[in-house]
């Protein structure tokens, strides 16, 4: 059985920025909106963010270390410092041993919190409602169902401007209910924006948990990426590059005049400020155009004549 490393593809004592990266990676490969109908991705994209839900929470990755993965992956797990001889149960659905969201804490002691406000579950409490028992204890009050999470690729243009888009939230290959997503203007990657209402159903009456829409962006074949700056290659033809001028380059919103100094050398970069992604405090990083000098592949005689001439102004 691979654990939560091997899932993600790095070592037990990667960083947080190797998890977050190696998640990135392989979350714009196999996620549902790049692989329509694929169902082998589908499940691998849960596998990926259910592994990346554990180790990118420290005190979670913590535990998971201590019990290991087959133990985990049963649903016990070992209580936190200060809760005593308390262990966890994970109380998820839908095969989901645990997922960051579904978890009900119980512990043998009488300090420490409880869940969802409602204060300690008794062992007893809980194996009774699970079992059908009778413990002769009153039942709960309503208690607030949890939140649930979900990501959603958008386009890097639609970051930038805004959109509005339809997920459609599933159970068992089965289609529960399309809701429609407003997303903002200069929205960050792995920013949530939260549905009320829209997660899962209430205990005992209780009211429904809200739903975390996570953003991630798809990746742009026209573009590399360093955090919110983007890189892209333009070519320029030698007479610019000797001479200046200017060239069109490709941006997220469309095209923009970039001004080509006289003499620039094939592999400089120039700088487009604010043409990147949006980056924290609702500013955007920056395009590089990377410039690459096109060099004339058939000369006539003239040709030949001329490029000979400028031998002499050579370094």
């Amino acid at each position: 059985m691979a654990n939560y490393y091997d899932i993600l593809g790095i070592k037990k004592g990667a960083s947080d920025k190797e998890i977050k990266s190696a998640y990135r990676k392989l979350a714009r490969k196999y996620h549902p909106d790049v692989n329509p109908g694929d169902n082998a991705a589908e499940e691998k994209f849960k596998e990926i963010s259910e592994a990346h839900d554990i180790l990118a929470d420290k005190k979670k990755r913590a535990q998971y270390d201590r019990v290991g993965h087959q133990a985990w992956k049963a649903g016990f797990k070992e209580g936190a410092p200060g809760a005593g001889t308390g262990f966890h149960w994970s109380s998820g659905t839908g095969g989901r041993p645990f997922d960051g969201y579904q978890n009900v804490h119980f512990n043998s002691g009488t300090q420490g919190s409880g869940f969802g406000g409602a204060g300690n579950i008794d062992l007893e409490d809980l194996l009774g409602g699970i079992f059908g028992g009778r413990t002769g204890r009153r039942p709960r009050g309503p208690m607030r169902g949890q939140d649930s999470l979900s990501r959603l690729a958008i386009p890097m243009i639609d970051a930038v401007r805004g959109a509005q888009k339809n997920i459609t939230l599933t159970s068992g290959g089965g289609k529960l209910e399309t809701l429609s997503v407003k997303i903002p203007a200069l929205v960050r990657e792995g920013q949530k924006i939260r549905l009320a209402g829209k997660g899962e159903p209430g205990i005992n009456s209780g009211p429904p948990g809200d739903l975390l829409i996570e953003i991630i962006y798809e990746p742009d074949s026209r573009f590399s990426r360093e955090n919110s700056d983007l890189t892209i290659d333009v070519k320029i033809p030698f007479s610019k590059a000797a001479l200046g001028g200017s060239v069109s380059v490709p941006t997220l919103e469309g095209h923009a005049d970039l001004k080509i100094p006289p003499g620039t050398q094939g592999g400089q970069k120039m700088r487009l400020r604010g043409k990147g992604l949006p980056r924290t405090g609702g500013e955007r990083g920056d395009l590089f155009a990377r410039l690459k000098v096109s060099v004339p592949t058939k000369l006539d005689a003239q040709g030949k004549e001329l490029v000979e001439s400028l031998m002499s102004y050579e370094k």
